[in-house]
């Protein structure tokens, strides 16, 4: 008797699960009453022969056998195991796509996703494990399906399909048979999206883009350590309710200009460029799953992925036209190109929203997440699951949509959220594959060592930074020396009297490089360290500093924020600044408002306005840094050759950098950082001029020739001559 997959006896399942271990090995989970009794395999319904290799007993009381089939498994058939009378099993190819002879049969690197031709439309999708899959083409108004396209196999696992161009505009999904189940899913691939994900769309984005959009050069940038980066939601830039904006919490508000706050002071773009910062990271723009795009609500940060190729849409003007976040988002970047500010793109690609909703999961099960040894699935993230970059498909598809946002879009950074969960070699393919567009995109992320099961020598981590050139790195030794340990909200830090904290952060100031006998090092050179005191993930510096200095007056809390801001911006690296840091922002104590409403999210341009002095500091500090070749040394030597540590008191930091060129104003400068509550001064050795002390920064000297160098309690000094 021959069975097929759909078929089912009336008894109840004696085999309870059968599992493609590799192309010659089948696995079987086998109900005790019934181990003793031989089990039927079939190809199409054709006995196969088989011997077993393996049999042991489960911890459940299940015969767990391994057998080896009489010829190499075929993914293009169905496997079905059965004792006769019993309920039939379709054999699931799990740890098969998990193998090395997988990736050497099936690893392509052909088009997919949509190619437009003259009459007709290409779709290319990667599924060596399915039965069939067919393109379903709907109605744009009524979701309908008005026809679909049987795709054909064709080599290495990839499917493909004509569609006639005059279905351009309309609907897409994808109709998916795997042994494991039927799905209807959006292409990966897909560029661009209906409302809420819910279908691809037939367009031609690129095109679209080249012909609709203006391109403008990216803004210059010679190193990496003259980038300061600014991050900011889309959504908090404007939904204040004194922010003036006419497009509050959509692509365009980050780009409006003469916008003002209550007290007339710039707000909007005006802002962001006035600061003087270069690059703006905005927070996912990826299509993400846990806001109602119709609504706009609930809020959320976004970093829960479900289309990576595609434009989220509530930050759009019209959602429900595919093409309104396309054309905004691009537009977005090419009017912050005209401002004279780079884009960063906020790449969450190491998890998806929920694995078992997503096309990769219903199209090649088990093969783009990460597993651990006993099957379950890996959850580093955190957020329930982990992709496997380490896969061909997986790397490629990182690889792939990150060259897309630059090449399309014109993007030039993409920071790496959870960057630890992905490997060393994908990360040094984006570094490769983006070389190739343009040498002065940066590459960054959280190089946090995560529990997931890949060898640390493999973990993209901030241990193996010297294994991944021209990667930056989130420095959280610098975050915690200066405010305190993230994880316990009571410990303070540099900036607020905590002495212990100091070497530590010597160690962030010199770009965390190695100085034989000064320092241990952590990075190869200046350039990798991204410096920073808070992002959108914890509290804000002002929050922390309130609860770990809960018998300090505000005055010197918001001194504590300046001090901690201005050692950011100074120190040698690659400075980063959450937006309204620069203020004191603050969240009203929530230390994760990623689904907080916009009262606790908002900029606050009215504290904006309240703290205009903070503001002022921080745009001199930075002009200072502009100017000036002694805070941005991009090579080890440099530091090596032209940073000193001076002599100092506990709680005190002084030291010495001089001009990388001749042509500098200030050939020597002096640096003095007082994590004290009480003034200290210094001989002034020379003919120095005082340009930062205290609450002021100036482009001119403060002044001039003094005797002694005063350094404020809690505070920084800078001299130079």
């Amino acid at each position: 008797m021959h069975h097929t997959p759909d078929q089912q006896t009336t008894t109840h399942a004696t085999i309870e699960r059968a599992s493609l271990l590799s192309f010659e090995l089948i696995r079987l989970e086998v109900v005790p009453e019934y181990e003793a009794i031989p089990v039927q395999i079939e190809q199409n319904g054709r006995p196969v022969d088989y011997t077993i290799v393996d049999e042991r007993w489960t911890e459940t009381g299940t015969m767990e056998r391994d057998v080896r089939l009489s010829r190499p498994v075929s993914l293009e058939t169905v496997y079905t195991v059965f004792h006769p009378g019993h309920k039939t099993i379709v054999a699931v190819p799990r740890e098969i796509v998990q193998t090395k002879e997988f990736e050497r049969r099936y690893a392509y690197d052909g088009p997919l996703g949509l190619v437009f031709g003259a009459t007709t439309i290409e779709a290319f999708i990667w599924s060596p494990v399915a039965f069939s899959i067919w393109v379903t083409v709907h109605d744009e108004t009524t979701s309908r399906e008005i026809e679909r396209f049987r795709m054909t196999r064709q080599s290495r696992g990839v499917w493909h399909a004509d569609i006639p161009r005059l279905y351009e505009g309309l609907l897409y999904r994808l109709h998916v048979k795997t042994p494991v189940e039927t799905n209807d899913v959006v292409d990966p691939y897909a560029k661009a999206v209906s409302l809420n994900g819910e279908f691809g769309v037939l367009v031609d984005v690129e095109s679209h883009l080249a012909s609709s959009v203006e391109r403008v050069e990216r803004p210059p940038l010679r190193k990496a350590t003259d980038a300061v980066i600014y991050e900011l939601h889309i959504r908090d830039f404007t939904s204040h309710p004194s922010s003036t904006s006419r497009m509050k919490g959509l692509y365009g508000s980050v780009a409006e200009t003469g916008l003002r706050t209550q007290a007339g002071h710039s707000a909007g773009l005006d802002y962001i460029k006035q600061l003087g910062v270069t690059h703006v990271q905005l927070l996912p723009v990826h299509d993400f799953g846990s806001v109602d795009e119709a609504t706009r609500m609930p809020y959320n940060w976004g970093y829960d992925p479900i289309h990576w190729f595609a434009i989220e849409g509530s930050y759009a003007s019209e959602p429900r036209a595919p093409l309104s976040r396309v054309t905004e988002y691009a537009e977005l970047v090419t009017d912050l190109h005209r401002a004279g500010l780079r884009v960063v793109v906020d790449v969450v690609m190491n998890h998806v929203y929920v694995r078992e909703q997503s096309a990769l999961e219903a199209l090649v099960p088990y093969y783009f997440f990460r597993y651990e040894h006993d099957g379950t699935v890996a959850n580093g993230t955190g957020v329930g699951n982990d992709t496997a970059s380490e896969r061909y498909m997986m790397r490629r598809m990182i690889v792939d949509c990150v060259t897309y946002f630059a090449s399309a879009y014109h993007v030039d950074g993409f920071r790496f959220d959870l960057m630890g969960i992905h490997d060393v070699e994908t990360m040094n393919q984006v570094r490769i594959a983006l070389d190739k567009i343009d040498r002065s995109i940066l590459i960054y992320g959280e190089g946090w060592d995560l529990a997931t099961p890949l060898s640390p020598s493999m973990k993209a981590t901030s241990h193996n930074a010297a294994h991944m050139p021209r990667i930056g790195h989130f420095n959280d030794m610098m975050r915690d020396a200066l405010k305190g340990s993230t994880f316990n909200d009571r410990e303070r830090g540099f900036v607020s009297g905590n002495e212990w904290r100091e070497w530590e952060l010597r160690e962030c100031l010199t770009g965390a490089v190695q100085i034989p006998n000064v320092t241990v090092g952590r990075f190869p050179s200046p350039q990798y360290t991204i410096n920073y005191v808070e992002a959108h993930d914890n509290h804000t510096t002002y929050d922390k500093l309130k609860l770990a200095c809960e018998d300090i007056d505000e005055a010197t809390r918001l001194r504590m924020q300046r001090f901690a801001t201005a050692i950011v911006l100074t120190s040698q690296g690659v400075p980063f600044l959450h937006a309204g840091q620069e203020f004191g922002r603050t969240k009203h104590g929530v230390e994760n408002s990623y689904n907080a409403p916009d009262r606790i999210n908002h900029l606050d341009w009215d504290l904006r306005d309240e703290r205009a002095c903070e503001v002022e500091y921080v745009k001199t500090l930075l002009k200072l840094r502009r100017r000036h070749t002694c805070f941005r040394y991009d090579t080890r030597q440099k530091v090596i050759e032209q940073f000193k540590f001076l002599p100092s008191p506990p709680g005190v930091i002084a030291y010495e950098v001089t001009a990388s060129h001749s042509y500098d104003a200030w050939q020597r400068v002096r640096v003095y950082l007082n994590g004290t509550f009480e003034d200290v001064t210094f001989h002034a050795e020379g003919d120095w001029n005082v340009f930062v002390q205290g609450e002021t920064a100036s482009l001119t000297p403060i002044d001039r020739n003094p005797a002694e160098i005063r350094v404020e309690s809690l505070s920084m000094t800078i001299i130079a001559c």
